[in-house]
């Protein structure tokens, strides 16, 4: 893992966790109920507790896993090439395929505080109304979608895609709200009451809506490095994104807005997940783990010896999302 100490970011590299090897690999049923999870390259999942313990998965399945979403302490669906969803309710002690009827790229997966949940990828979005155990496609999903999010009451969706359009989903109608020249899109982030939104995408773009996706505009930012996924706190005064470079972005109603570059610039961010306690990580190329304790302002790397890329990381968690 390459890292770039920059002030006043915090960056301290850590001792290498303590891990679980070719003869001791376990899953998490001795693991208890909280902790990050994340996936990547060549079906790699990874979590770790609090305490800085680390479990690797040794998966049944083929291919690149490309997101991961969690629910409460038990709940987790995990999606990736070649149509694979998998799904824990468990803690990840036991892991289940679940057949949703496509062979695409599945690139997002996200589920709310109810009963849907939603899933896209390459010319697909999926919908459940049954808390993720089952999908069905949607109508009209002609697009190569990026990312998704939604409500707590999932009520909408909203998807970005690589030829740079944000799509808004209401039960069955999928149709696009916003286009830009600017480049592809790759992350989304709504306020659990879907008033205020953002996305971001190639050369530093960030985009907002603060009247439910109606009208989008974009923002100034201090970096022009790509940016791969962002979270806003529910209260929309705080906006963090994370990209090329190990870039993050922050964009701040009360501290002001920063751009700080952890990683060499061949390596890369690729996602994020901040609790409403300012607990958060950050995933990316070569299996770099950053950990962040005040949302974002501070981190420290983790080592887990790590080759792979992680493109995916949520957690198992009793508190909301920032």
């Amino acid at each position: 893992m390459k890292l770039r100490a920059l002030t006043p970011i915090l960056l301290v590299l850590m001792a290498p966790l303590v891990g679980c090897n070719d003869d001791d690999k376990k899953n998490t049923s001795t693991s208890g109920g909280s902790g990050a999870w994340a996936v990547g390259e060549d079906a790699t999942m990874v979590r770790l507790n609090p305490e800085g313990d680390v479990w690797y998965y040794p998966l049944e399945v083929e291919g690149d896993l490309r997101a991961i979403a969690c629910k409460g302490e038990a709940t987790g669906v995990a999606v990736g090439d070649d149509g694979v969803v998998l799904r824990t309710d468990d803690s990840g002690e036991t892991w289940k395929t679940i057949d949703v009827g496509t062979r695409a790229p599945l690139r997002a997966v996200i589920l709310s505080g109810t009963t849907p949940a939603y899933i896209a990828g390459d010319g697909i979005v999926l919908r459940s109304d049954d808390d993720g155990h089952s999908f069905r496609a949607v109508p009209d999903a002609e697009a190569d979608f990026t990312s998704v999010t939604t409500t707590a009451k999932g009520t909408y969706a909203w998807l970005t895609t690589a030829s740079g359009q944000i799509w808004q989903l209401d039960g069955e109608v999928l149709k696009p709200v916003f286009t830009t020249s600017e480049g592809p899109l790759s992350g989304i982030a709504v306020t659990p009451d879907g008033e205020s939104m953002v996305a971001v995408g190639a050369g530093g773009l960030v985009v907002r809506s603060d009247d439910g996706g109606a009208h989008w505009s974009s923002l100034p930012t201090p970096t022009r490095r790509d940016l791969h996924a962002v979270r806003i706190s529910r209260t929309a005064d705080l906006v963090v994104a994370v990209g090329a470079a190990g870039v993050v972005l922050r964009l701040d109603d009360n501290l002001g807005d920063s751009a700080q570059e952890l990683l060499e610039p061949g390596l890369a961010l690729r996602a994020l997940h901040l609790a409403i306690d300012g607990q958060g990580q950050a995933v990316g190329d070569h299996g770099v783990v950053l950990r962040s304790h005040d949302a974002g302002v501070a981190w420290e790397a983790l080592d887990l010896g790590l080759e792979e890329a992680l493109f995916g990381l949520d957690d198992l968690h009793g508190e909301p999302h920032l």
